[in-house]
């Protein structure tokens, strides 16, 4: 009897053993960036606003701002507002981008990470005339021309730079 029960015995203390030290040192490892302006988003607020500096909002408690469909709110030096947004296109989640919105509408868009079908979804950051088509909007009702081949990518686009500029109209 006891030949049968030790070898699972045995096994379970190793893989708990094991699990545990995984534990350990995922915790002594983690580094949270919640709240922490990355490289990535500071390569995008440099292409949106230039070499600043910038501050993630936080509420009260600490806690990165968020609203309806807005990741993050960083603010610059000089005022300018950029809304970090993550929107469905084909791929969900696949359009991770920044949009930097004014007083006079959607200023620009920096592309953090484009998770859509290459040479098709991607269509939306590589053509530079499909970007231009959402600067100085300043509401949702617009006519938008979407990219053939990827139309699900580009309503994403557009779901992102509406939902910066009604979360701004709303809180400014």
């Amino acid at each position: 009897m006891l030949k049968k029960i030790a070898p699972p015995a045995v096994l379970t203390i190793i893989c708990t053993v094991a699990s545990a030290l995984l534990i350990i040192v995922y915790n002594l490892t983690y580094v949270d960036t919640t709240g922490i302006i990355t490289d990535e988003l500071k390569a995008g607020l440099t292409e949106l606003y230039g070499e600043k500096e910038y501050t993630m909002l936080k509420n009260e408690d600490g806690t990165v701002m968020t609203f309806e469909g807005v990741n993050s709110v960083i603010v610059s030096s000089d005022n300018d507002v950029a809304f970090e947004v993550i929107a469905n296109g084909y791929a969900k989640g696949g359009i991770h981008v920044l949009v930097g919105v004014s007083d006079n509408g959607v200023e620009g868009i920096s592309f953090i990470n484009l998770g859509e079908t290459p040479g098709l979804g991607t269509k939306i950051r590589d053509d530079k005339n499909f970007v231009k088509q959402f600067i100085g909007i300043n509401s949702s009702d617009y006519e938008f021309s979407a990219l053939t081949g990827a139309t699900f990518s580009s309503k994403g686009l557009k779901s992102a730079a509406d939902t910066a500029l009604k979360t701004y109209q709303e809180h400014k």
